[in-house]
């Protein structure tokens, strides 16, 4: 019932428990519905923003694989130049060149490559390739380091050896006599092989070490030489210097290439100041003019 405040008639309704219920209902789908459209509204702006989100997460890693692989194909560049540098260093050290890097073909890739390259095949496909240039580039590094190991090994081994080569000529003067299997001895008068080459060079010239190595004898075995002196180079090398007329160096010393380790004389079975050189290789009696090598300065 509505009851006015003034003379007006008095309204009267009846609502049935029906019409109750129906208006509820109503009301209630109503504010479903609403409901409903609002976290749909809410939950399709959040996809939105997320979608936007990823997006961007999607360029940044894009952009982040490209600078990595322009990073890769610097260091690769850098890694050729040095495999370049690694070859001459091998062939100076007498080792073989190394055969054409393989490189790693496609393959499967990681389960985490695999699952990018299914949701954006286009960010996974870079993915893969920088995974695998990657593996190329450290398989490569490995190999170069091995390698330049072992020019590195080489090169010190080829220089020890080199400096216990006996290369210079030991005194300066003239060859009075050269190596042979048969020579007529000057103060015997028989023929006799000839061991080594004498030079000719005034009594005090100095004698010089050929090459670096430790004195194995400096005195006078009695044996026709005179004052000699032994040096033991190392690798079967062994020099002999006879006929001095002092000795500067005692067993065990060490010495250098272009040492001074004696001085011309006349000591010993000789006609005459000079000295007498031999070159020994694993116990046996060389040409030294073989080592001599033209124009040869000491270290």
């Amino acid at each position: 019932m509505l009851v006015p405040h003034d003379n007006e008639r008095v309204r009267t309704f009846q609502v049935g428990w029906k019409d109750v219920r129906a208006i509820v209902s109503a009301l209630v789908l109503v504010v479903f519905l609403m409901g409903t459209f609002t976290v749909a509204f809410f939950i399709k702006q959040s996809q939105h923003v997320r979608s936007a989100q990823l997006r961007r997460e999607n360029e940044l890693l894009a952009a982040e694989v490209d600078q990595m692989r322009g990073e890769m194909e610097q260091l690769n560049r850098s890694m050729e130049t040095l495999s370049q540098k690694g070859d001459q260093y091998r062939v100076i050290s007498g080792l073989a060149a190394l055969g054409a890097d393989t490189r790693r073909q496609g393959g499967p890739g990681s389960v985490s490559e695999q699952a990018l390259m299914h949701l954006n095949p286009e960010v996974g496909g870079k993915l893969t390739e920088a995974s695998t240039n990657l593996d190329a580039l450290t398989r490569r590094a490995a190999t170069l380091r091995r390698s330049m190991d072992q020019a590195l090994t080489a090169l010190q081994r080829n220089r020890e050896r080199l400096a216990s080569t006996p290369t210079i000529a030991p005194a300066s003067g003239p060859l009075s006599s050269l190596f042979s299997t048969g020579r007529y001895h000057p103060v015997l008068h028989i023929t006799r092989p000839h061991k080594g080459i004498d030079i000719a060079a005034r009594v005090g010239e100095p004698i010089l070490a050929p090459a670096k190595g430790v004195v194995r004898f400096a005195g006078n075995k009695g044996n026709g030489y005179g004052n000699m002196v032994e040096i033991d180079h190392g690798y079967g090398y062994v020099t002999r210097f006879a006929h001095a007329s002092r000795l500067l160096v005692h067993d065990g010393q060490e010495v250098k290439r272009g040492d001074v380790i004696a001085l011309v004389g006349a000591t010993g079975l000789v006609s005459g100041p000079h000295l007498h050189y031999e070159v020994e290789i694993d116990g046996r009696q060389v040409d030294p003019l073989n080592f001599i090598v033209a124009d040869a300065i000491p270290d």
